[in-house]
């Protein structure tokens, strides 16, 4: 079941790269289903969910058997006992690459201490016969850490096939029909194997209490390992069980209310599927179900084990349409976002490639003789320059002439950049005297093992340890902040233009930074570039049009709290904006080191502290307009300004280095030269109250950033820069070693495309 119904679009992508696929599992009635996608099943008969140990030895045994007659390359191992099986006999068996997923922990964080040290315990010992690990949500991989390998670890997440998972009206009129349900009743549904760990008693429980507001089914067949559910389903006299069934997406929209009361999962399927297809939500909250998404913006959630709580929730969703309205509607935006099951299947591909491409192992279909593109910044955080290093690093995966890469020097919790190569570097106080010798030392390992052909330093601090590392590896400068107080230092103008003299090409992100590099660092044009900065269309897009009219007008700021964003001039502006009795609302998304002074301000003057949310590219698309009020000389190229253009939202931003770039003035928004509030808030109240000029900035403003600023548009850029670093014989390619990797799907890059800025 697993295989097929959890795997499925995963073995399918194995499938279409080209890869012979191999289902072990226990046999039953799904092997007919996991045959169709291509994929050979083979069957380990004495493999059973429960645990029993002479049952189990003999699987083992088995197991090692079957894995080491076939010969082969990967092994990837998922469940908790297979997961626990599997790599220890894939290790034993000699598979060169073994890789294994975490789909939840098998024990809860209120389980006897006993269990959880069990249960932790051979987990880790497992993972010690693994080359990488990968976890579905990010609590387990906390849990866990103890016991990984440096660097061989990361989170994932989950997804489903958004293809087939979406609102489906006629569907959910048929199924309806079917259940005999009336067209104006409500219906309360729940999916999964009919287990008590499902929350099968608390489902039951709040579904007696509710039964005259609702009507309440479970979908899902019984499980054989957990007998005493019967008992459950006894008491269950308001709940309709159906067995499974085939047509999952019309069984969702057949839902008002789609409910999880699980007491364990690792990255819930089910509710991802609900949400691809638009449904309200309650779920347990417990890991695996806060990673769906956030309680009162996404779903609500319920306390694990508490029929209250459940009873709570449930009752208010029936209660308020307006709110399930709301709740799917983010939902499905959410699920659009970031539950895309074949993402997920090609990072594992790429953990395959990239372990395989380290242990030698002869793995993929074509030898790996790529340029490899080094992309270094300092840590991994969840800011726009580790948000871009990492998306295009994404974008160019899987180009079978350039293989891209992307570095983290120093330690840090894995965040937007999702580093291919951390090099774990302790930050102190060698850092903060201005270079760590440890990790120059580290770099130029990783240069020399990655047989890297260019480097690419993502700002100043990146620079100074890239040149430190190269040797004779050609560089390249991304400068992507203005830096001018520093610069205005003398010794730190000395330090880049030495640093920057020794780059191979400096590329700016703007045509500001262009100027910079040019007239203070003394850069000659000709060793300049200008690529500026991208985001993702499909993360960052408009409302649909049935969102329809937002019914109050929202500005927002969105930036780190920081005295060059200057987020007290924002709150200047919208005093002025209250002054002069315009209807809206506004909120500050960030934090920073200014947020405490701000607080009682903002309180005052009605602006909403957001603090850091996740959910950004959704409130773009509920806002009016975005402001910005940075300093002139603390911006590179706003990735905020690229992200509310391809949200179709206009701005009102100051004069700060590429906002020029970005923002066509008076056509996508606007662009102040003064620093006078009241300015600001003429421009902001002049959109507010003019409907069609607000409408027609937001389309060409997403025109704009889809033409010049998406990430596939400036991923071209790059590639037609390394390609004319080769051409022009600045980068060798030759090499001693010949490796066997694995490759995706092949893109074609138009070199045209280079300099269309």
């Amino acid at each position: 079941m697993s295989l097929a119904l959890l795997l499925g679009t995963e073995l399918a992508v194995d499938i279409e790269q080209g890869h012979t696929v191999f289902g072990i599992s226990a046999p039953g009635p799904y092997v007919e289903r996991i045959e169709s996608l291509g994929v050979t099943h083979v069957p380990v008969v004495k493999l059973t969910r429960s645990w029993d140990p002479r049952s189990d030895a003999a699987a083992f045994r088995g197991l090692v058997r079957t894995i080491r007659g076939l010969e082969l390359d990967v092994l990837h191992t998922h469940n908790p006992k297979t997961g626990v099986m599997g790599r220890i006999a894939g290790r034993l068996a000699g598979v060169p690459v073994v890789v294994n997923t975490c789909h939840g922990l098998w024990a809860l964080p209120d389980d006897h201490i006993a269990k959880r040290s069990f249960v932790y315990a051979l987990e880790g010992l497992a993972a010690r016969f693994s080359d990488f690990e990968l976890f579905q949500n990010a609590e387990d991989l906390r849990t866990q850490r103890w016991a990984l390998k440096r660097g061989r670890h990361r989170v994932v997440g989950n997804g489903v096939d958004l293809g087939r998972f979406s609102p489906d009206p006629e569907g959910r009129r048929r199924v309806r029909s079917e259940l005999g349900i009336a067209h104006d009743q409500l219906l309360v549904g729940t999916v999964g194997r009919r287990v008590r760990e499902k929350g099968l008693a608390e489902f039951t429980q709040t579904a007696n209490r509710l039964a005259n507001k609702a009507a309440f089914v479970w979908v899902g067949p019984a499980d054989e390992t957990d007998g005493r559910a019967d008992a459950e389903v006894c008491g269950a006299s308001a709940v309709r069980f159906v067995e499974e069934r085939q047509d999952m997406p019309s069984v969702y929209s057949a839902l008002d209310v789609f409910v999880l009361a699980s007491y364990r999962e690792g990255f819930s399927r089910a509710s991802m599927e609900a949400a691809a297809c638009g449904v309200p939500m309650v779920l347990t909250d417990i890991r695996g179900c806060r990673e769906i998404g956030d309680d009162g913006i996404h779903l609500l959630l319920a306390s694990p084990n508490s029929a209250e709580s459940l009873t709570r929730a449930v009752d208010r969703l029936l209660d308020h349409p307006d709110l399930r309205v709301l709740l799917a509607a983010a939902a499905r935006t959410r699920a659009l976002e970031r539950f895309d099951q074949h993402a997920v299947a090609r990072l594992s591909m790429e953990t395959y490639a990239a372990v395989a491409h380290r242990k030698g192992a002869a793995l993929g279909l074509v030898d790996d003789n790529r340029t490899t593109v080094l992309h270094v910044l300092p840590s991994d955080l969840d800011r726009g320059a580790q948000v871009y290093a990492g998306r295009l690093r994404d974008a160019l995966k899987g180009d079978p002439s350039q293989r891209h890469l992307a570095a983290s020097l120093f330690e840090a919790p894995e965040a937007a950049l999702r580093a291919d190569v951390r090099l774990h570097v302790r930050s102190g106080p060698m850092r903060r005297a201005g270079l760590d010798p440890q990790a120059v030392t580290r770099l130029r390992r990783a240069v020399r093992k990655n047989r890297v052909n260019v480097i690419v330093a993502h700002g100043g601090e990146s620079l100074k340890y890239a040149i430190a590392a190269a040797g004779r590896t050609p560089t390249i400068y991304y400068k992507v902040g203005l830096s001018s107080n520093e610069l205005a230092r003398g010794y730190r103008k000395w330090l880049y233009r030495f640093l920057a003299a020794r780059a191979t090409r400096v590329v700016g992100v703007s045509e500001a930074i262009v100027q910079q590099a040019n007239n203070l660092l003394r850069i000659p044009r000709g060793k300049l570039t200008l690529i500026p900065n991208g985001r993702d269309p499909s993360t960052y897009s408009p409302p649909p049009a049935e969102a329809g009219n937002i019914d109050r007008a929202l500005v927002l700021f969105v930036g780190h709290l920081e005295p060059g964003k200057r987020p007290g001039l924002f709150l200047d502006v919208i005093e002025v904006l209250r002054s002069r009795n315009v209807e809206f609302g506004a909120a500050i998304v960030g934090d920073g080191p200014l947020r405490h002074s701000l607080g009682a301000r903002a309180a005052a003057l009605g602006v909403n502290l957001m603090g850091v949310r996740t959910d950004v590219p959704q409130l773009l698309r509920q806002a009016s307009l975005l402001a910005m009020t940075s300093d002139l000389g603390t911006e590179g190229m706003p990735g905020v300004l690229i992200e509310a253009g391809l949200s179709g939202l206009p701005v009102v931003s100051t004069a700060a280095a590429g906002v020029a770039d970005i923002v066509d003035d008076g056509v996508t928004g606007f662009v102040i030269t003064t620093d006078r509030p009241e300015d600001i808030a003429d421009r902001i109240e002049e959109l507010l109250a003019d409907g069609r000029r607000h409408r027609d900035m937001g389309t060409q403003a997403r025109l704009r950033c889809e033409r010049l600023f998406s990430i596939d548009a400036t991923a071209n850029l790059w590639w037609s820069l390394v390609a004319g670093q080769i051409e022009d014989g600045s980068v060798n390619t030759s090499r001693s070693w010949r490796g066997r990797g694995l490759t995706g799907a092949s893109a074609v890059k138009d070199q045209d495309q280079a300099g269309a800025l």
